[in-house]
C-alpha cells in the first residue's frame, strides 16, 4: 500500500476531518468528543504561524482514489519559558495502521521541530492503545507521567492517560 507524506493544506482539511470521525466512531482513541468543523480546521491550517505549528498528512492509494490515510499535528506551547515543547497529535486511518504511515509522519516532523528550535515534543495517549505506545517507544519517546482513570470509556469505565516525550538533540 504506497502513501506520501506531505505538509497539509487547507484544502485537505474535508478529508481531514473524515479521517477523525472514523476514529472517534471506533471509542478507542481520542479523547474529546468528535473532530473540529471543516471550515475551522482549514482556516486553522491556513493562519496558523509556521514556527508555531505544524501539520502533516500522509496520503493512501485506496479503491476511492488518493485520500488522506493519516494526520499529524505539532504546536508548540506559547509561554515564552516553554517554547522549546511542541505537544504532538497523530491519527491513522484504521486501514492504514502498521504500515508505516505513523512513523513516516513522526520521522518528518522531526525535521521542523529541530529547524524552529523544539527539543521536547509531548504528547498524551491513552493506556490502552498499546499500538500507538509500542510505536513512540520505538521512536524514542519515554513514559513521562500517568494519570490515573483520567478518560472515561464508552463503556463507562475508566483508563488511565499515559503522558510520553521525546527529547530532541
Amino acid at each position: 500500500m504506497g502513501h506520501a507524506i506531505r505538509r497539509a493544506r487547507p484544502g485537505d482539511a474535508h478529508q481531514i476531518v473524515r479521517l477523525m470521525r472514523t476514529i472517534y466512531r471506533e471509542g478507542r482513541y481520542f479523547v474529546g468528543d468528535g473532530p473540529p468543523l471543516a471550515e475551522s480546521l482549514g482556516r486553522r491550517i491556513a493562519a496558523d504561524d509556521r514556527q508555531d505549528a505544524f501539520y502533516l498528512v500522509a496520503e493512501g492509494e485506496s479503491a476511492r482514489g488518493r485520500e488522506v490515510a493519516g494526520w499529524l499535528e505539532l504546536h508548540r506551547l506559547q509561554p515564552r519559558r516553554m517554547q522549546h515543547v511542541a505537544m504532538l497529535t497523530v491519527a491513522v486511518a484504521p486501514e492504514w495502521r502498521r504500515h508505516g504511515l505513523g512513523r513516516g509522519l513522526l520521522r518528518r516532523s522531526y525535521g521542523w521541530a529541530g529547524d524552529v528550535g523544539v527539543r521536547k515534543i509531548s504528547l498524551n495517549v491513552r493506556a490502552e492503545n498499546i499500538g500507538a505506545i509500542a510505536l513512540y517507544r520505538s521512536e524514542g519517546f519515554v513514559e513521562e507521567g500517568r494519570e490515573r482513570g483520567q478518560v472515561r470509556t464508552d463503556e463507562g469505565g475508566f483508563e488511565d492517560n499515559v503522558i510520553m516525550a521525546r527529547r530532541l538533540s
